[in-house]
């Protein structure tokens, strides 16, 4: 039986709803919880995790859950974890790959009987996992940003549900990218200036940028004008810097 890759009207209501409950961050959240609960609803889950870790250096940067229940896990649990991280491509994917777009799910690398007799098998033992999913988020430096979703009972996530992932993916990183714009004390910018700022990162000259976005090249620099003013700068480039200031 093939399954229906149908997103309906009642999923983009319940996925907008997904983006706006990112909007209510809390100023320690790595990443905004009532989305990640909203996400849970969405795609049921036992819980989402937004992780930031440095593979290479086998460590932990931050991470953010939804559920509020401590797992205890024995002692020698961090060394089990990276090796379950760097068992195939199961969970490096990205790093192996340079893939840090397509989401994946552990059981596209290990069937049942190959997941029992893995390390990552072990892993979800140990923290009564059943299926994960994972959206990758773009790389920064040496640090890797995810967002998983877990099941501890019931079946596989489905291809529709990552259908859905990938939709909302770009949305989830603008979030994150939000977040840390605020963080770091960043002007507010709305999203036509955002975009258009996007554009000059990108390379593009105001002639291109007015074609791209079907506007006069005189509102082009108007545009410009306003976000030097909300950002305290003279220059594009130090708009950009200042803007994207973790974009690298």
């Amino acid at each position: 039986m093939v399954e229906q890759l149908t997103v309906t009207e009642r999923d983009l209501r319940r996925m907008f709803d997904v983006i706006d409950r990112g909007r209510d961050a809390g100023p320690d959240e790595v990443y905004p919880r009532e989305l990640m609960r909203a996400l849970a609803e969405l795609i049921p889950a036992d819980d989402v995790t937004f992780q930031v870790s440095r593979p290479l250096e086998r460590e932990f940067v931050a991470v953010e859950e939804v559920t509020e229940e401590e797992v205890v896990i024995e002692d020698g649990w961090e060394d089990l974890f990276w090796q379950s991280y760097w068992f195939d491509d199961v969970c490096s994917r990205p790093q192996r790959t340079g893939d840090y777009e397509s989401v994946w799910k552990v059981s596209d690398y290990l069937s049942a009987a190959q997941l029992g007799r893995s390390p990552v098998g072990e892993w979800f033992r140990l923290n009564g996992v059943h299926s994960e999913i994972t959206v990758p988020f773009p790389a920064t430096g040496s640090e890797d940003r995810r967002l998983l979703l877990f099941r501890g009972t019931g079946g596989d996530f489905t291809e529709r549900e990552r259908l859905l992932l990938r939709m909302l993916r770009p949305h989830f990183i603008e979030v994150y990218r939000e977040l840390e714009r605020r963080r770091a004390g960043i002007p507010d910018l709305t999203n036509r200036q955002l975009e258009l700022l996007r554009l000059v990162a990108a390379g593009h000259s105001n002639t291109q940028i007015a074609r791209r976005l079907f506007v006069a090249e005189g509102t082009v620099r108007k545009h410009l004008e306003n976000i030097y003013e909300r950002l305290g700068v003279t220059s594009r480039t130090a708009a950009v810097a200042t803007a994207f200031p973790l974009s690298a």
